[in-house]
C-alpha cells in the first residue's frame, strides 16, 4: 500500500557562500537574539566568527560552544542555561549532527517545561512548539538539518536515546559547502557513510512513500559518486556540495524509518565511536539478511551505487569503506563487550526495527555481532588468523 507523505522540511538555502544570507533570513524570521550552539572544533576552524559576522549588526548573539563529540543531556543543560540567562529568542546550530541534535533539544526546552530526560527516550511526551531553529551544518552526514529527530546520550557511558517530533524540524537550513572544507578527511568519510546509511535503510523501509524513496535513491547515487572525491580533495567544492545534498536526502529518508544497521549502531554507541562508522559497520553485517527479503529493492540500490551484478551491497559498501580507510567491523573499530547476549537483546528491541523489511531475531543479531566482533560463534572467543 502506498502511504501518504507528511513531508515538512526547512526552508533551504544551498550553495557556496549561502551563509552570507543569514542576516536577511534573521530579519524575515523576526529573530533578534539567537543562541549559537557549536563545538570547540568548529570554533577553532574560524567558522563561529564567520557566522557571528553573517548575523549582521542588528542581531545580538550569545554563544554556547561546549557541545561534546557524542552529545550528552548535560550539554543541553549548559546551553539552555545560557539561552535563558541571556533571554535569547531562537537557536542557531553551527556544526555536525551532535551540535544540531543538541540545539534541537535546547530550542525545544526554550519553549517547553522540563529537561532533556522528560522528552528523549520518552514515547509520546507531550510538548508544544520549539523556539525558532536555524541549522548550518559543517559536515555532510547526519541529515539532522532535514529530519524530525534528535538523539543524545544520558551520560558518557550509555547509548543514545532519541525523540521525534515535527517541532524538531528547523525553520531554516543553510547548506554552504564552503563550511565543510576544514573537516578532516576521516570525518568527511565517516559522515558521508552516515548519509549513505540513512538513504539505504530509508529506501528499504516498509513505508512506501514514492517521493521519499526517490530522494533516498538520489542520496545513494550522490554519496557513492562524490564521497571519495570529497574525502580526498578538500577543495573539490562540487563534491562537497553534492555530499551536502546527499545528507539532506538522508535526513528526509530517516522520516521513513531506518533498520537493523541503526539498531546495531545505536546499541554500540556507548563507547564514544563515531556514529557514521558504526552505521556503516551495521550495514555490512545486516545487508545480507535484509536484502534476502527484498531482492528487487536491493537491486535498485545496487544500480544506484553503480555496482557490478556479481557484487553484493555488503561487498560494495565494504570496498568503499576500505577505500576511505574506515574500519569495517566492530573488532577493527576496537569495540569491546563483556555481555554479547545483552547487546543482541538490545539490538532486537530497538525501535529501528519497526519499519525494517525484516526484523532479525535475537539469535540472528547474536550471530551478526559475533561476526563483527571477530568472535568464534561456537566457542565464543576471539578468532586468530595466521
Amino acid at each position: 500500500m502506498i502511504q501518504t507523505l507528511s513531508l515538512q522540511v526547512p526552508h533551504l538555502l544551498f550553495g557556496p557562500g549561502s551563509l552570507s544570507q543569514l542576516s536577511n533570513e534573521l530579519k524575515i524570521l523576526g529573530i533578534h537574539h539567537p543562541l549559537i550552539v557549536t563545538d570547540k572544533g568548529v570554533k577553532q576552524a574560524g567558522l563561529l566568527t564567520k557566522t557571528i559576522d553573517a548575523c549582521g549588526t542588528e542581531a545580538k548573539t550569545s554563544i554556547f560552544d561546549q557541545v561534546t563529540e557524542n552529545p550528552l543531556f548535560s550539554d543541553v543543560d549548559k546551553g539552555l542555561h545560557i539561552y535563558k540567562e541571556a533571554a535569547c529568542d531562537s537557536v542557531i546550530a553551527l556544526g555536525g549532527g551532535s551540535v544540531i541534535d543538541t540545539a534541537k533539544i535546547i530550542a525545544l526546552l526554550g519553549k517547553n517545561k522540563g529537561e532533556a530526560s522528560n522528552y528523549l527516550g520518552v514515547p509520546n511526551a507531550i510538548h508544544g512548539q520549539s523556539a525558532p531553529l536555524i541549522v548550518i551544518p559543517t559536515t555532510a552526514g547526519t541529515g539532522s538539518e532535514a529530519s524530525h529527530s534528535a538523539g543524545l546520550h544520558p551520560d558518557a557511558i550509555k547509548p543514545s536515546v532519541g525523540m521525534s517530533s515535527r517541532y524538531l524540524i528547523p525553520k531554516l537550513a543553510i547548506l554552504d559547502p564552503d563550511l565543510t572544507k576544514s573537516l578532516p578527511k576521516h570525518l568527511t568519510a565517516a559522515t558521508g557513510i552516515d548519509a549513505l546509511s540513512h538513504c539505504i535503510e530509508g529506501f528499504f523501509s516498509k513505508k512506501e512513500i514514492p517521493l521519499g524513496k526517490n530522494l533516498a535513491l538520489e542520496g545513494i547515487r550522490l554519496a557513492t559518486k562524490h564521497l571519495r572525491n570529497a574525502t580526498i580533495n578538500q577543495d573539490d567544492e562540487n563534491a562537497r556540495a553534492q555530499m551536502m545534498l546527499s545528507a539532506f536526502c538522508g535526513g528526509i529518508s530517516i522520516g521513513m524509518g531506518l533498520g537493523p544497521a541503526h539498531a546495531i549502531a545505536i546499541t554500540c554507541s556507548d563507547q564514544g565511536f563515531h556514529h557514521g562508522v558504526l552505521s556503516g559497520i551495521g550495514l555490512i553485517e545486516t545487508l545480507q539478511t535484509t536484502c534476502a527479503q527484498i531482492p528487487d529493492k536491493a537491486k535498485e540500490v545496487a544500480q544506484a551505487m553503480g555496482l557490478k551484478p556479481d557484487i553484493t551491497l555488503a561487498q560494495g559498501l565494504k570496498e568503499l569503506m576500505r577505500e576511505l580507510e574506515l574500519p569495517c567491523n566492530l573488532f577493527e573499530l576496537g569495540y569491546k563487550t563483556k555481555d554479547l547476549s545483552n547487546l543482541a537483546v538490545l539490538a532486537h528491541k530497538s525501535h529501528f526495527n519497526i519499519f525494517a523489511p525484516y526484523h532479525p531475531t535475537i539469535s540472528e543479531y547474536t550471530v551478526m555481532l559475533k561476526k563483527s566482533l571477530n568472535i568464534d560463534i561456537e566457542f565464543n572467543k576471539p578468532m586468530h588468523f595466521n
